[in-house]
């Protein structure tokens, strides 16, 4: 990941070796642990702490770096240094990108596209990190599949801290002068770095788990510590104790990182103080290692080859891990696992013996001066970046198509388009001209989702569909983002019938007085105080409305309970609860039954498909209908306590007597593995309304 002192074409021992083999061997540790939990999570749960090694070593190299440039020479030549981090780092990285791009035009299902491809290109650009921390905290993202561009976000925290150090040891420099030291200066601006990241990282791993992963803020400590460590000149060990007191430490630093591959889990809240253990190990060993039992154990040839070619090997194995499974059309089991160790290895030496270290150490790059580095590294960002573009280009093209085809079907007459197919009656819709369409097109859906601003939030607002004023009927609707997918049909249905919507929403949070898991601690305080006013909000203005509307996710932060009958009663009585306090005896309620659970793959496996529709990505209604979400038992129950409650079931539009499909009627169902795609909801709006006409009338006729 980061470069290796010496300089020299091979790591085979030589005269006057001033290459650090335990910090060699250290980066040996780091890649391994991490390929091998990639392979293997379950065998390595703390695998992943590898980066964070990597971070140390960093850190370390690079701040002695410019240290000693500082010592000798008074100055930080920018040009300079990060010309020298572009030849060492862009050559291997583009290389890689460009093969993996052209392997998920090959083998990867388009619908992945537009996700990939936004990816290669920050990748290319090093803001991975950044693009995946702004998808973690994108509620309606947290499907995304994982990417074979992924494992770039930390090479982009690493080249975003390339870029930050040397400026801030500028600026510090010329702000304080000659009056202090470099090395002063460095631990000023070093120590504070850790101490306000480390802060920040455990307030945001506490808060935002998912920003705090990614976020550079919350790395920093982490390159700093590994600075501090570089800052400090050991004296040479010369007596028996100082030896000994220099190989402790290290053993200490070892035993930690060890430690750190069982104690850590991907459940340990991360980084966090947590991160300490790992980072603080890293820290000893390099600090302590030179001259002691890790030189000897980095110098192992095996090892030494490993350290040399970690960053190759970082680079490859990660595409082969999410590629390799989509080719073979299935998980990789023990002995393909194997395989793509074996070749992650094989690429990784290739790369580095054969292409990177020869370009690196020719003639005419070690001559190239910054500027020209500049310019070369810009073209070819952009030659790279063009193919994340020209996927973004394709799938474009697909959704254009698709949205031209899907206007001229409702402009024209298509009666079995969509639910209209209505596939569970005796004699279903069947239109031939729709055998071989899947609107919205696969690539475009996730994006075909009608929800909006001012209907969505964590601090509880309502937004107005149908009608504003002079309206017949008031309902208001409550739910997470699965009653929200039926936004588009509720605005339909309101300007139809003259009624006015009150609408909220917010992500994996709804109507109902049972504690729900969550990530984290204010992730779920937010979700209990959303509640609070959801249901303060009802009471104030059920005189006003004719109904209550409520809908929720089988399966996004269930109730905490341990599943099965516990947590289905569980569900059942949070509902019932929060409709009685809400509703009461005055106001109805019509409680919406969740969407079927299709595979999880579903949206993939449509995008893979040509020619008519099939079966091949269809989830049998078992499986589908497998958890109930305990609308209809609440519903029972509600109106025993002498409420007035009745159940609107879509079922029979998504699924027959044994399966349910992922295409119906020329419309793909659902947009990831749970929500259902806008122009499948639009087509469901016919049969909503006249459920909920139908319920409505039913309590007209009920006295109160």
């Amino acid at each position: 990941m980061s470069t290796t002192q010496g300089g020299t074409r091979s790591p085979a021992h030589r005269a006057r070796d001033t290459t650090r083999w335990d910090i060699q061997g250290l980066r040996a540790f780091a890649v391994l642990s991490v390929v091998v939990y990639h392979l293997w999570p379950n065998r390595l749960h703390g695998g992943f702490v590898g980066v964070d090694v990597f971070f140390v070593i960093s850190g370390y190299l690079i701040t002695g770096h410019l240290l000693r440039e500082q010592l000798s020479s008074g100055r930080i030549r920018l040009a300079q240094f990060w010309s020298r981090r572009a030849k060492r780092l862009l050559p291997g990285a583009f290389l890689t990108i460009l093969a993996t791009g052209a392997a998920v035009l090959l083998v990867v299902p388009s619908a992945l596209w537009t996700q990939y491809g936004r990816e290669l290109i920050a990748s290319t650009v090093y803001a991975q990190n950044w693009e995946l921390a702004a998808s973690a905290v994108d509620y309606l993202d947290a499907d995304n599949e994982a990417s074979p561009f992924q494992h770039f976000w930390s090479l982009s925290v690493e080249e975003q801290f390339y870029i930050a150090l040397p400026l801030l040891l500028l600026l510090l420099a010329l702000a304080v002068r000659k009056r202090v030291s470099p090395v002063t200066t460095a631990r000023i601006l070093l120590g504070a770095v850790v101490v306000l990241s480390l802060v920040w990282c455990i307030v945001q791993t506490s808060t935002n788990p998912g920003v705090a992963y990614f976020s550079t803020a919350t790395r920093a400590w982490e390159f700093a510590l590994g600075g501090l460590a570089a800052t400090v000149r050991l004296p040479a060990a010369r007596t028996a104790v100082a030896r000994r007191f220099r190989s402790g430490a290290a053993v200490v630093g070892a035993i930690a990182l060890i430690a750190s591959l069982v104690v850590i889990t991907p459940a340990t809240p991360f980084p966090g103080i947590a991160a300490a253990l790992p980072v603080v190990g890293a820290t000893l060993v390099v600090m302590f290692g030179a001259g002691t039992v890790f030189e000897l154990l980095g110098s192992i040839r095996p090892v030494a080859f490993v350290g040399r070619i970690s960053y190759s090997l970082y680079l490859w194995h990660w595409p082969l891990v999410v590629i390799v499974p989509i080719a073979l059309g299935h998980p990789l089991g023990w002995k393909s696992k194997l395989a793509v160790l074996v070749v992650s290895l094989v690429l990784a030496a290739v790369t580095t013996v054969w292409f990177e270290e020869p370009l690196r150490f020719s003639g005419w790059v070690r001559t190239l001066r910054p500027r020209r580095v500049a310019v070369l590294g810009a073209v070819c960002t952009v030659l790279v970046a063009a193919l994340g573009a020209s996927t973004l280009t394709a799938v474009h093209v697909q959704e254009v198509q698709a949205a031209t085809f899907t206007k001229q079907l409702s402009q024209g007459n298509a009666p079995c388009f969509g639910a209209a197919a209505e596939i569970s009656a005796p004699k279903p819709c069947v239109d031939e001209r729709l055998a071989d369409v899947r609107v919205p097109a696969p690539s475009a859906a996730k994006q075909d989702d009608p929800n909006r601003p001012a209907c969505w939030s964590g601090k509880f607002q309502t937004c107005v569909l149908g009608e504003e004023s002079g309206y017949s009927k008031r309902l208001i609707v409550i739910g997470d983002s699965h009653s929200n997918t039926l936004l588009a049909a509720y605005d339909d249905i309101g300007r139809k019938n003259g009624w006015r919507i009150d609408l909220a929403g917010t992500g994996g949070c709804y109507l109902t007085t049972a504690q729900q898991d969550a990530l984290n601690e204010s992730s779920l305080a937010t979700c209990n105080r959303w509640k609070q006013l959801a249901i303060q909000y009802v009471e104030r203005h059920r005189d006003e409305a004719d109904a209550l509307v409520v809908a929720h996710s089988t399966t996004q932060m269930p109730v905490t309970a341990p599943e099965g009958p516990a947590r289905d009663a569980a569900t059942r009585a949070g509902l019932v609860d929060a409709w009685q306090q809400a509703a009461g005896d005055r106001l109805p309620v019509i409680a919406i039954r969740d969407n079927p659970v299709p595979r999880r793959d579903v949206v993939a496996c449509v995008s893979r498909m040509s020619g008519p529709t099939d079966s091949s990505c269809d989830q049998p209604r078992a499986a589908a209908l497998g958890q109930t979400d305990s609308s209809a038992e609440a519903v029972e129950a509600f109106n025993a306590a002498g409420g007035r409650s009745a159940l609107v079931d879509l079922t029979p539009y998504y699924c027959t007597n044994t399966t349910c499909p992922a295409v119906i009627g020329g419309v793909l169902v659902y947009r990831d593995t749970s929500h259902i795609t806008g122009t499948w909801a639009k087509t469901l709006e016919p049969y909503l309304d006249q459920q909920l006409r139908a319920r409505l009338a039913s309590f007209d006729r009920k006295p109160v």
